[in-house]
C-alpha cells in the first residue's frame, strides 16, 4: 500500500474525469498534424497508435481537493505532478469553445498569482469541484487570519504615542 504524502493528507474530493478527452485529443492532433505538410505522412503513424496513446494519457490523469491544496498528476510519459495550496489559488475558471462544447468536454484553469495557470481538461461535475474548490479555500483563508492582529498594532500605538510624549515633553523643557 502506498503511504500517504503531506500533500495528499486531508483528501476530500476526487476528480473523475470523461473519456470523451480520449476523442477530443486524438481528434485535435489529427487537425494539428492535417494542417501541416510534414504533418500529413505522420497522420499514418498517428492515426492507430495516438489512439493508444491518448488512452495511456487518460489512465494516468488524477486531481484531488485536500485541505490544504489541489493535487494533480498527469503524464504517461512525461509526467507532472503540480500541488496548488489553496491560500495562493486565486480563481479557478471553467472554459468552453465550439470543439469543447460539441464533445461535452469542459476545461477548467486554476491561477495563482506569479505562477502560470494549470489546465485540466475533461473534469467531470467541474462545477461542483470549482465550487468546492473556492469554499475550501476561502475556509482555509479565514481561519488562518488570527484574530490577535488588532492587539499587536494597539501595542504599536501605544507605544508610538508614549514615544511622542516623550519628545513632546523634552521639547518643552
Amino acid at each position: 500500500m502506498e503511504s500517504i504524502g503531506y500533500a495528499d493528507s486531508g483528501h476530500k474530493m476526487a476528480v473523475e474525469f470523461d473519456r470523451k478527452i480520449i476523442i477530443y485529443w486524438w481528434l485535435t492532433a489529427n487537425i494539428g498534424l492535417l494542417s501541416t505538410i510534414i504533418g500529413i505522412p505522420l497522420m499514418l503513424f498517428w492515426v492507430p497508435f495516438g489512439w493508444i496513446i491518448h488512452q495511456k494519457q487518460y489512465n494516468h490523469m488524477s486531481a484531488a481537493l485536500t485541505e490544504r491544496s489541489v493535487n494533480m498528476r498527469m503524464g504517461w510519459i512525461f509526467k507532472k505532478q503540480q500541488n496548488i495550496a489553496l491560500d495562493k489559488l486565486t480563481d479557478v475558471s471553467i472554459h468552453e469553445g465550439p470543439l469543447l462544447k460539441a464533445f461535452g468536454v469542459v476545461r477548467m484553469q486554476f491561477e495563482t498569482a506569479g505562477a502560470a495557470p494549470f489546465i485540466l481538461t475533461g473534469v467531470k461535475n467541474s462545477e461542483e469541484f470549482r465550487d468546492l474548490v473556492l469554499e475550501q479555500r476561502d475556509s482555509l483563508v479565514s481561519n488562518s487570519i488570527p484574530d490577535n492582529n488588532n492587539v499587536g498594532s494597539e501595542n504599536v500605538f501605544v507605544e508610538i504615542r508614549d514615544l511622542l510624549k516623550s519628545i513632546d515633553s523634552k521639547l518643552s523643557e
